[in-house]
């Protein structure tokens, strides 16, 4: 596990809920799109596919920011920057399908035949406030 990822922040990552991800467009702007996601070996495992914007710009700059934050209690955030460890096409529709159980989606089907990618990235920064409450309690 990432040094920097406390046992609570784990807990929240182990949940399931969307994540934000934010990357850069070739002219600067900030660019932020939802996607699923699953936390293990210490990495985050997305899935998008060839011919997405967001993909494009996380292997060409080799970044991203990710925000997470409880739809049920939005004072639950946290925001990881992270690189790029790889992205690779294999097993990308399997994982893809893992997600669809993972967030239980019934029936989703790609609206045209889509070539699936798997997005690993390795956290660099990881801020919480649920490493903050705690920390003000004591």
């Amino acid at each position: 596990m990432h040094p920097d990822i406390s046992d609570r922040v784990a807990a929240f990552l182990d949940e399931v809920m969307p994540i934000v991800v934010g990357t850069k467009r070739k002219n600067g702007v900030v660019k932020m799109d939802p996607a699923w996601y699953e936390f293990r070996d210490g990495h985050f495992w997305l899935n998008s596919w060839r011919g997405s914007r967001w993909l494009a710009a996380i292997e060409r700059d080799k970044q991203a920011s990710l925000l997470l934050m409880d739809p049920k209690d939005m004072t639950r955030v946290v925001h990881v920057e992270t690189t790029l460890v790889m992205t690779t096409e294999e097993g990308a529709p399997a994982h893809f399908d893992r997600l669809n159980e993972r967030y239980q989606v019934v029936g989703h089907d790609d609206p045209e035949p889509q070539t699936r990618v798997i997005i690993q990235l390795e956290p660099t920064d990881v801020r919480s406030t649920l490493d903050w409450v705690a920390q003000c309690a004591q």
